[in-house]
């Protein structure tokens, strides 16, 4: 004959499997929300100090383009394709506007005075906005920020 446990048996061991699978939900938990906070650290988007491809902008969302000279000599800025040139003096600023994806990629090269290449630092200081800075640089640098009609921003 089979003897079956008795209540005071089946209720003790509801309570240790209760009591296990509420510290294994504790012990995955923390995981959980931290895959939760890279995701969401992951979803914002770069505002300062951006490398190419962290900034993306919305196909036909208008951008104004602000270029800023921090060096301390005369910067060239020419739009590729483009008649145009511009001449940044130094500690001074050159904007231009366009729609991301309507208008033709918008690439735009510089150089300083002695035809050297300069770093680029990209900043997005609000949703509409992009901030290309200008610095001196060392030997291997920056010749161009490229805003591609999909709405990458990448610098090369």
């Amino acid at each position: 004959m089979i003897q079956l446990p008795s209540r005071q048996t089946l209720t003790q061991g509801l309570q240790h499997l209760s009591l296990g699978v509420a510290a294994t939900s504790l012990a995955i938990f923390p995981a959980f929300l931290s895959s939760e906070q890279s995701a969401a650290q992951a979803a914002e988007p770069c505002t300062r100090q951006c490398g190419t491809g962290q900034i993306r902008f919305v196909p036909g969302q208008p951008v104004t383009i602000e270029f800023i000279n921090r060096t301390d000599g005369t910067v060239n800025l020419e739009r590729v394709l483009d008649i145009d040139m511009h001449w940044l003096r130094p500690q001074t600023n050159f904007s231009i506007e366009t729609l991301v994806g309507v208008d033709d990629d918008m690439s735009l090269v510089f150089w300083d005075e002695n035809n050297r290449a300069v770093e680029a630092r990209l900043h997005r200081p609000d949703s509409e906005t992009l901030q290309v800075e200008l610095l001196s640089s060392g030997h291997d640098s920056d010749r161009a920020v490229h805003v591609s009609n999909d709405g990458r921003v990448l610098v090369y």
